[in-house]
């Protein structure tokens, strides 16, 4: 029995001592009774000793158009109030702002506030607020990468630092973030077009770009970038490269024509014939001495053709009538315009230089062809001698001496005819000058 009374007087007297706490506790934070002992306020009464009382918590809409923020010295259980750790997803912002401001009334609907309107502060800084949170956010990466989690404060790690992104995000969208801290840059200067494409391969290392380049590189680059301006300026007084001609962009080729089964089994038989008559061919060389020279394959070859001179013409004949039926279905095609008559001169001169290299090359040909016969000759009056040591020093040394005969013959061709290769590349430059010179419209087509 006196135990309970005991328990009953001990509960009265706590009750009685959170009541006395709650009446002299102080109604907001930073505020409090008047201490002075003379001055007794009314039960529940609250003094500023400022002269003014603190603004009230922003409504819904004021709180979110400041940015959301928490306000500061307030802590809560798992460490943000973004987070429900009971159902483990993300609250919304109105249930966020219930729990920072549980006596401001339900947001949207436009109630009264209980206190009395009082001039708002200044509405903070959203570039201040995320050069801040850019600063935390490196802090507790590179806290988060030196620290040895639990699972559990890993997984309360993570939310935080995707809570600080959320918001960070939400900071560039507002425009003074993105004039102040995204200003507009001006283009980086180009590297100039005959550079060529920059090196594939770098280093790593960064640095200014040399040369009033903007922007950072690698050695390698601002090695190369350096390398360039020095050879420009070395080549400065140098006559620059003539521009590259555009290509000739030419109307698509029209479709080639469906064959008919009796052309495609004439070209059958024709491939058949040619296989057949090359097949004999390579027999009858076969049939030769392995000391047989070049020219007793040309003569053997020859004497193939003569034997069979009909076999060859029916073949020609037969690929001629195939080659007049595809002619006939052959699609109409545009035909090209002529050329300016200063292109056509142009083209006139280096025909008549290439003429002329063309029968000297065939002179120097016949030439040596004809010393081929000769050595022939003589290697065949050489075999008929029966010492065989004796036949093959004179065979070595006649090919010697016709090996000395042609490169002396080639030599003094190249060197007689080196002034009609220079005018030949004199002719051919100005006939490509002509060209470019030429305005091309439509379909005109000047090169050639």
């Amino acid at each position: 029995m006196k135990k309970t009374t005991y328990m009953l007087v001990a509960i009265a007297m706590s009750l009685g001592s959170m009541t006395f706490a709650q009446v002299q506790a102080p109604d907001r934070e930073g505020f409090a009774p008047d201490a002075n002992p003379n001055v007794k306020p009314p039960h529940g009464a609250v003094q500023d000793p400022g002269g003014q009382r603190p603004p009230p918590p922003p409504t819904f809409e004021q709180w979110v158009e400041n940015g959301k923020r928490i306000p500061p010295g307030n802590v809560f259980a798992g460490g943000s109030p973004w987070f429900d750790e009971s159902t483990g997803k993300d609250r919304n912002p109105e249930e966020v702002y219930k729990i920072i401001f549980p006596e401001r009334p339900e947001p949207g609907t436009g109630g009264p506030d209980p206190r009395p309107e009082v001039e708002q502060p200044e509405k903070p800084d959203p570039v201040a607020e995320y050069k801040h949170l850019e600063r935390l956010i490196a802090e507790k990466k590179e806290f988060g990468s030196r620290a040895k989690f639990t699972e559990e404060g890993f997984e309360q790690f993570q939310r935080e630092l995707r809570a600080m992104e959320g918001r960070l995000a939400e900071l560039c969208e507002i425009p003074e973030v993105v004039i102040c801290i995204f200003p507009p840059r001006p283009e980086p200067r180009p590297f100039p077009p005959h550079w060529g494409r920059p090196p594939a391969i770098q280093t790593k290392d960064l640095r200014p770009l040399p040369e009033g380049f903007e922007g950072m590189g690698s050695s390698t680059l601002c090695a190369w970038i350096a390398r360039n301006v020095k050879s420009d300026l070395a080549n400065k007084d140098k006559p620059k490269p003539e521009p590259k001609r555009p290509p000739v962009v030419r109307p698509p080729a029209p479709p080639r024509p469906e064959l008919s089964d009796e052309v495609k089994t004439e070209l059958a038989g024709i491939e058949s014939d040619k296989k057949a008559l090359m097949k004999e061919m390579k027999a009858k060389l076969a049939e030769l001495d392995e000391d047989a020279s070049r020219e007793d394959a040309r003569k053997a070859v020859e004497e193939f053709k003569k034997d069979n001179e009909a076999r060859f013409a029916s073949i020609k004949e037969a690929a001629d009538k195939v080659h007049e039926e595809l002619k006939a279905k052959r699609p109409e095609r545009k035909e090209r315009p002529e050329p300016p008559a200063a292109v056509k001169a142009k083209i006139a001169e280096v025909k008549k230089v290439e003429k002329t290299l063309h029968f000297a090359r065939k002179a120097v040909s016949d030439k040596l062809k004809e010393a081929q016969d000769e050595l022939a000759a003589k290697i065949a009056e050489a075999k008929e001698n029966a010492d065989k040591e004796e036949v093959a020093i004179n065979i070595k040394r006649l090919v010697a001496e016709q090996a000395a005969a042609r490169k002396a013959a080639l030599d003094h061709f190249r060197a007689a005819q080196k002034e009609k290769h220079e005018e030949l590349k004199a002719a051919q430059k100005e006939l490509r000058k002509e060209v470019r010179d030429t305005k091309e419209e439509g379909s005109s087509r000047t090169s050639r």
